[in-house]
């Protein structure tokens, strides 16, 4: 299991028991004939890479990380099945029976920050999660148990407080907390309908047409962070996005982006305003 992973290279896997995991979709195990039994490997994908991007999060610049994950879960299901005919063996991403964050905490591989990500030592919080369950043992899975001790912990700078341009982030007592009555820039680059002028405005002062990175480029954790070394989140990298980049988007290309969940419209609206602003690269 781990050479197979490090061909591919993820480097950030452990395994816990689903024990020691939150639930939250109960109905994803029991569909796939999984108990308390169950074991979990949780993995890390680190996805920044050299590129830099101007009016995008990181994130948004990058291919869809699913499309990453659904062949990655292809390969890994049938090297499995090959030596283990009889395992159940269910890759999960985002669509997840468990709480990921907390399990990769769980699992030595990373620690909240208090902008509420999971944060790595090497890779900062520029990684995305997915997780397989199987009933294989760790001996089965030429592994063992992993340990949180000895963890990095959030250092509690308050800098990804001071960072966030719309104060999501308040400090209360030395301990950061989320600002119920604010809304995340990269949520408002995600909203449905018309933006605000404030909205508007936001966007144009933080130069984004989708996302944010502030609290994380911000974090300490960032500033000596290694850049990935899978090579799907080094191709096709979009740095700039203006309307004519967005309009030779095909069908297909747009549908392989981040931001396609929400539709042409909303990532066309953002940077129609980012534009009217008199926003050029």
């Amino acid at each position: 299991m781990k050479d197979f992973l490090c061909r591919h290279r993820v480097e950030l896997f452990a395994v816990i028991p689903l024990s020691k995991c939150k639930v939250i979709k109960e109905y994803l195990l029991t569909k796939n004939g999984f108990d308390n039994n169950a074991n979990v490997i949780m993995m890390l994908f680190p996805y920044r890479s050299k590129a830099t991007p101007k009016n995008l999060s990181v994130y948004a610049s990058v291919k869809d990380y699913h499309a990453y994950v659904e062949k990655l879960a292809s390969e890994l299901e049938e090297y499995i099945k090959e030596r283990h005919p009889n395992a159940l063996f269910k890759m999960f991403s985002d669509h997840s029976p468990i709480d990921e964050v907390h399990a990769a905490c769980v699992s030595g591989l990373g620690f909240i920050g208090d902008n509420g990500l999971l944060i790595n030592k090497k890779y900062s919080s520029f990684v995305f999660l997915g997780e397989c369950v199987t009933s294989l043992s760790p001996e089965e899975l030429g592994m063992e148990y992993a340990s949180a001790e000895g963890v990095s912990t959030c250092l509690h700078c308050g800098k990804c407080a001071v960072a966030c341009p719309c104060g999501c982030i308040k400090k209360a007592d030395n301990v950061d907390e989320f600002n119920p009555k604010s809304m995340c820039l990269s949520a408002i680059t995600q909203k449905k309908g018309e933006l605000s002028e404030s909205e508007i405005r936001l966007m144009l002062e933080n130069n984004t047409v989708w996302g944010c990175d502030a609290c994380q480029n911000a974090c300490p954790y960032t500033k000596n962070a290694d850049y990935t070394p899978i090579e799907f989140f080094n191709k096709d990298v979009i740095e700039y996005l203006d309307k004519k980049a967005l309009d030779s988007l095909s069908d297909e290309e747009f549908k392989s982006r981040p931001f396609a969940w929400r539709g042409r419209s909303v990532i066309e609206r953002n940077v129609i305003a980012y534009e009217k602003g008199g926003k050029t690269e």
